[in-house]
């Protein structure tokens, strides 16, 4: 498998084609990744390792690429297209690469499963460069979340790079299905714009429902977070769970008829919610998981990056595990979320050096 860098390409459209070979060579394939000359600009995005240095100081460029073959493309193109015919007269089943690559034409008639990862749709005008950040709004994802008097909220993480990722995963595994069952299949395209917009579909659906698109509610909205001793909660339930809530809850007002349907708690939504959050500003996140767990209620509590480490359930599904890199002793890396007849796949140890070296053909 080979993963193609664009010099040119923005870092979210760069972290989408890393993700989706990180699933295939977590997966058991062979990936060869072929940096643009200079190398990967994301090894020296943060976060850091706590001793950065060297040509890998990016623990994100470590958790994307843990376990691939990393070569340096030469700077000149005779010599680049070159490199890539050596490579590609071996045995090679899929090429990711992105938008605007100069090779992508010459891989048209190719029986190789080529997805070619971009940012933007090719029904929607290219404005100006491309971010994570304006991904997520032009997929409509930022007016999902916050209050609508002030400014989107950046979310967590590259949640459009990731989605896209995914995509270009999926995307793949089709392309290679139609090649097995003997049919010729063209190259795939993934935008992170459309990416986005399928992760939010359920603005999509809510055009069809009610005319409009859901948007940003703020305090108004049905499903909030509040404050807890020692953190925030995340207060999400069904129609069917609401008596369970009220119950934890315990406070009689919530027995008023106003609350008794699922329409009248919209209607009062805020007065809803000055009757629950007391209830969890005297109780930690554990204390308000255990008794909601008791009740019937998945209330989820917000946890931050250390809370992962040591959470039961990552634990039990060996979710969190160590880098099989002996020159990073003690990093730990989450693994792919699945677990194929009770085994897991965790990134495998290089081999290679971790250090890039210039291809030669």
């Amino acid at each position: 498998m080979l993963e193609i860098g664009n010099a040119r390409a923005p870092t979210c459209v760069r972290l989408a084609t890393s993700l989706a070979t990180k699933i295939v060579s977590d997966l058991g394939a062979r990936v060869i990744k072929l940096e643009p000359f200079g190398g990967d600009p994301v090894r020296h995005k943060p976060p850091l390792l706590p001793d950065a240095s060297g040509d890998e100081p990016s623990a994100l460029f470590r958790f994307l690429n843990a376990g691939k073959t990393s070569l340096i493309l030469p700077n000149e193109s005779t010599a680049m297209r070159r490199s890539l015919e050596a490579l590609l007269s071996g045995r090679v089943d899929g090429v990711f690469l992105e938008e605007g690559d100069p090779i992508r034409a010459s891989l048209d008639e190719s029986s190789v499963a080529v997805v070619e990862v971009a940012g933007w749709p090719t029904t929607m005008p290219t404005g100006r460069r491309l971010s994570g950040f304006t991904a997520l709004a032009l997929g409509g994802l930022l007016d999902m979340v916050g209050s609508p008097q002030r400014e989107p909220l950046r979310l967590g993480g590259h949640q459009a790079s990731y989605s896209a990722g995914l995509s270009a995963f999926t995307a793949f595994m089709a392309l290679l299905t139609q090649r097995d069952a003997g049919h010729a299949a063209p190259p795939a395209r993934i935008s992170l714009i459309e990416s986005v917009m399928w992760v939010n579909w359920k603005a999509i659906a809510g055009v069809d429902d009610t005319g409009g698109a859901p948007t940003r509610e703020g305090d108004g909205s049905e499903f909030q977070v509040v404050r807890c001793l020692d953190g925030w909660i995340a207060v999400v339930f069904t129609v069917t769970e609401f008596n369970n809530l009220r119950d934890l809850v315990g406070s009689r007002c919530l027995h008023d008829e106003r609350f008794a349907t699922r329409a009248g708690r919209v209607a009062h939504i805020r007065e809803l919610y000055e009757y629950l959050s007391p209830w969890f500003a005297v109780r930690t996140r554990a204390e308000v998981y255990a008794e909601a767990q008791a009740r019937g209620v998945p209330l989820g509590p917000v946890c931050g990056p250390s809370d992962l480490l040591d959470d039961q359930q990552n634990a039990a599904r060996d979710f969190i595990v160590p880098l099989n890199d002996p020159s990073l002793e003690g990093l730990r890396l989450p693994r792919l979320p699945v677990l194929w007849n009770g085994r897991g796949f965790a990134p495998p140890a290089p081999r290679e050096p971790s250090s890039p070296t210039s291809f030669a053909p």
